[in-house]
């Protein structure tokens, strides 16, 4: 007769041990406010000044809101939707050279992440009135925190030396492979623009620490037969007539667009789904209440 295999016994967990060892759970049971911005789903409740608001105007200045996302989840939750936000917002060229197409983005996800991380790590989270704000214009895109330059840390000594504002908050964002090293994303950030070789950025603090990405021309932004042209493909006479339609009304359906071209409304998706994916066109806001833009000729 077999002999039983002896039972495996894991010992549990004890989570309260391990977030009072994160400096996430006080002495006396109660969420520290690290605790509150890593381990819960929403941080509203107690640090409303933690949301990350994300904004999309038309033109160069805060005038015309064309999309807009307030975030206020755990930080984690946060850098990742503002980064999409801001991936969604953003140009890519597209480039032929070998077989597969090469997409090059405008401003490097890198550079842009480090910047994001950045701002929700080194903020001042006393300041009450003001939140991260990661702003995109026609001609740049802004990333600002509230607290300017930590103490301790010179407008001479910036870039070359690192003094933490939140030594909890870096350290959690250090474990979870955010950070790699403290005092290292400035640096990253200035080397990845440089080698990209597209577009600069600069720095500037007062009583906001704010990163500024130029926005360059792109290959992108262009429509109808010469993106066509350029990519080496043919839109074709409904996919053309889309464009068209779409710069008579931004606002048209794509009940409507059917009715005009004479093709299904099944038949419009895919063909709007192709030119949003060649950069062609792009839908700002929500089905209801948005609009289309078509990427202008070059």
């Amino acid at each position: 007769m077999a002999r039983p295999k002896p039972a495996i016994i894991t010992p549990s967990i004890d989570k309260d041990f391990l977030l009072t060892n994160l400096d996430c759970l006080s002495e006396n049971g109660k969420m520290t406010n690290a605790g509150v911005l890593f381990f819960t789903k929403t941080t509203g409740f107690l640090l409303l000044q933690a949301t990350v608001t994300c904004v999309l105007y038309k033109g160069i200045e805060k005038i015309h809101v064309l999309d807009r996302k307030d975030f206020s989840g755990n930080i984690i939750d946060n850098v990742e939707n503002a980064i999409m936000f801001l991936l969604r917002h953003t140009n890519l060229e597209y480039k032929t050279e070998k077989l597969r197409r090469e997409e090059i983005p405008e401003i490097p996800e890198i550079a842009l992440r480090e910047a994001v991380v950045n701002a929700v790590c080194h903020r001042d989270y006393f300041e009450k009135g003001a939140n991260v704000m990661i702003e995109i214009f026609d001609d740049r895109i802004e990333i600002s925190n509230p607290g300017g330059l930590p103490s301790g840390l010179t407008r001479k000594s910036f870039g070359t030396k690192s003094v933490v504002r939140n030594p909890v908050i870096a350290s959690l964002l250090n474990r979870a492979g955010y950070i790699e090293k403290i005092g290292t994303g400035i640096k990253r950030i200035k080397k990845t623009v440089k080698e990209h070789g597209k577009g600069s950025v600069t720095f500037s603090f007062d009583s906001f620490f704010t990163v500024s990405f130029s926005r360059l021309k792109s290959t992108r932004k262009t429509s109808g037969k010469k993106l066509g042209e350029k990519l080496g493909e043919k839109l074709g006479e409904n996919r053309l007539k889309i464009i068209s339609l779409m710069k008579e009304n931004s606002k048209i359906s794509i009940t409507e667009i059917a009715d005009k071209v004479g093709i299904s409304t099944t038949s419009i998706e895919k063909n709007i789904g192709y030119l949003k994916k060649q950069g062609i066109v792009r839908r700002i806001g929500p089905a209801k209440g948005g609009n289309w833009e078509v990427m202008d000729d070059e």
